[in-house]
């Protein structure tokens, strides 16, 4: 694959130099919001000589060089306009609507500032946020510190979702809304065995903490945020890395660390997981996931949990960083929770992450239908990696996905395997050229994935190498968080009717980055401008179809808990949309026909219908999944409790359902992996169907 060139226009680049030079002084909009603030002068931000600088070459970078290649516009500015006022109050628990009619008459002006490297509406509305956020902590301070206390027994409920209602008339309406969801947050921490006084201490902690780090922002912050509002319009890969959030990025890629193997961000109050490290505590454990929240950490298998709702992600990353082999519990609200559902605890021994850890592994199954006795083979791939010094030494066993994967068919063929199973299941992606080399395992040459940069041009990478390592049934697994490397093998095996693709459908992203350093571009700055993580291409698959938003939709689709509003590249706002391009040439080898898929498609469904554990595992699903919809939560103490005891009793009915399977008996009666178990089941009736052929 061809290395992306990241090259601006020379009038853009003569532009950027003369701007940044000391004699510019574009024409500014002004902006003239009537305001009294409370603040002192000493707590009000402003923007720094230097974002206006970076605000100008940020916003050319993205204009000129984003795939999408969309200009600056008015429609633009007003989505920008309103990503900055949801990053900043997204439940609408700050701003006033009064607040807004002031704002709203520069949402189309947005486009033109930036161009002049003007930031006043920018901090104009932080710091009118910042007045409103302490105003309203020092209010819930003072409700908390009250001698009153809360009526439980009162039948009254609290919205949660916030994302679309209109902003509040006036300080009343929003009041009602913060006694709500005080309320629930002391019920909640009721439920939890605390007593009224101690969960009134622990949300006051809270508000204080939510007071100290909002005086603890600074000007970088604030510009980190508008800049990012501006970059999330594009699509959601595209982001702007303040300097110390750009060392935190590099150095999170490419040096070891020892903790839970985890990405995190904070997202409003919380701090959320973005991504399982392959390898790590956290992938080993399979309890968490993207998307889930924690709200709590706890040291050893006896701390008490520290309440880390409203944390600065850094204190919180150092709550969770710990000496290798010891323990830390995450006290956690899954993706997948319903509105009422109590958070769980989740135990982890903290461990070094390396590339050792993300190696492929194998395990063989032995499975006896019929009288006969079949081996399947399991190879479990983490992620696409690849030892890039071994690499570059250009050593033949370098350390790499394809390699350790060739290793682990030739030991199971010894062994007498008789199919293969690939598990992708979490692999987020990787090594790309990995992802083409490992399909090489499996087809003799021929292309593997396409590349269009912004330019429209097509780059198409190939498997060069004829040898087959493997050439049996073979079938891949896949669920929600099977992501752009992984997709792009799964894709091809599919294409090249190679083999047979089960599980959830992938997670749909195809778009790649390239992250380039501002400074790059500006000749007279001493300082470090940060980074931008910027979408320069998109993968498309050999028939022409991006893997852009639709993933790969598996042969035998199984059920997920996940729905595509919720996990995925669907779910986040302005991803890029999914589009066709012209097929290359290639020729399938038709080992997996669709007569075959049908055959194995209607054997799988009649097991949904019939098996009572696959029943089961459904209708859960489909409980879990209308739970999640509910926007209601009831703030009566003994409705609640009824409802937590019921999500344990179903937690403990799914907790059993995934140990169980369609088979319950025989070979497959010890595998409590209950997706892996259905797609053992499928692969025997396709070594199966592929002997009746013989």
């Amino acid at each position: 694959m061809k290395k992306a060139l990241y090259i601006l226009p020379l009038p853009i680049l003569l532009l950027l130099f003369w701007s940044f030079s000391a004699g510019y002084a574009p024409q500014k909009t002004k902006v003239a919001i009537e305001f009294n603030y409370t603040l002192a002068d000493t707590s009000l931000l402003k923007p720094e000589a230097v974002h206006l600088k970076k605000t100008i070459l940020l916003a050319n970078l993205i204009i000129h060089n984003h795939y999408s290649k969309k200009p600056l516009s008015d429609d633009i500015s007003k989505q920008m306009f309103n990503r900055y006022l949801s990053d900043l109050d997204d439940s609408r628990m700050y701003f006033f609507n009064e607040d807004i009619n002031k704002f709203t008459p520069y949402e189309t002006q947005l486009d033109d500032m930036l161009q002049e490297g003007n930031l006043d509406l920018a901090y104009t509305i932080f710091n009118i946020y910042k007045q409103r956020v302490l105003e309203r902590m020092k209010e819930n301070i003072d409700m908390l510190l009250s001698d009153e206390e809360f009526d439980f027994k009162k039948d009254e409920y609290l919205n949660t979702d916030r994302e679309n209602v209109a902003w509040a008339k006036n300080k009343a309406e929003l009041d009602d809304v913060w006694r709500k969801q005080i309320k629930n947050s002391v019920l909640g921490l009721l439920l939890s065995d605390k007593t009224q006084a101690e969960a009134k201490e622990i949300i006051k902690t809270r508000f204080e903490t939510y007071q100290r780090n909002i005086n603890q922002m600074k000007s970088e912050d604030v510009f980190e945020t508008y800049m990012n509002s501006l970059t999330e319009t594009y699509d959601p890969h595209t982001a702007y890395f303040s300097p110390i959030n750009s060392q935190n990025f590099q150095m999170n890629m490419n040096k070891s660390f020892e903790g839970i193997g985890a990405r995190l961000q904070t997202q409003s109050d919380h701090t959320v997981i973005t991504e399982i490290m392959p390898g790590g505590p956290a992938f080993r454990n399979k309890e968490l996931n993207a998307n889930d929240k924690i709200i709590g950490v706890a040291q050893g298998d006896d701390g008490e949990v520290k309440d880390v709702i409203g944390w600065r992600i850094n204190d919180v990353v150092a709550l969770i960083r710990g000496e290798k082999g010891s323990v830390v519990r995450l006290q956690i609200i899954s993706a997948s929770a319903g509105t009422n559902e109590p958070p769980k605890i989740v135990r982890l021994v903290r461990d070094k992450i390396n590339i050792e850890d993300q190696s492929a592994s194998k395990k063989m199954y032995e499975i006896t239908e019929k009288g006969k006795t079949l081996k399947i083979g399991v190879i479990t791939i983490p992620s696409f990696y690849i030892n890039f010094e071994e690499y570059r030494q250009r050593k033949p066993d370098y350390k790499g996905t394809t390699n350790d994967t060739k290793k682990l068919i030739q030991e199971l063929e010894a062994e007498g395997m008789d199919a293969l199973v690939i598990d992708l299941r979490y692999n987020g992606g990787g090594a790309l050229q990995e992802a083409i080399d490992l399909t090489g395992l499996f087809i003799k040459t021929g292309p593997v994935v396409q590349v269009r940069d912004t330019k429209g041009d097509i780059d198409v990478s190939s498997d060069e190498n004829p040898l087959l390592v493997y050439e049996g049934p073979l079938a891949v697994m896949v669920n929600s968080f099977s992501a752009s490397a992984s997709e792009i093998f799964a894709g091809a095996i599919q294409d090249y009717k190679r083999g047979l693709i089960i599980g959830e459908q992938t997670f749909g992203k195809g778009t790649v980055q390239s992250q380039i350093d501002l400074n790059r571009y500006v000749r007279d700055s001493d300082e470090d401008l940060g980074q931008l993580n910027l979408t320069l291409s998109k993968f498309y698959r050999i028939t022409g179809s991006s893997t852009q938003h639709q993933g790969v939709i598996p042969d035998i689709q199984m059920p997920s808990i996940y729905g595509r509003d919720k996990v995925g590249e669907s779910a986040q706002p302005n991803a890029l949309a999914w589009d066709e391009i012209k097929s290359a040439r290639f020729t399938a080898v038709n080992q997996v026909t669709p007569s075959l898929v049908n055959k194995l498609k209607k054997s799988y469904e009649k097991r949904l219908q019939t098996d009572p554990s696959l029943k089961d595992l459904m209708s859960y699903i489909e409980e879990s999944r209308e739970l999640q919809e509910r926007a209601k939560i009831s703030l009566n103490l003994e409705k609640r409790r009824v409802e937590s005891e019921e999500y344990k009793k179903k937690a403990e009915t799914r907790a059993k359902l995934l140990e169980q399977s369609a088979v319950t008996e025989g070979s497959y009666k010890d595998i409590k992996d209950a997706y892996l178990k259905n797609t053992l089941h499928i692969i025997v009736e396709m070594k199966s169907e592929e002997g009746k052929k013989e």
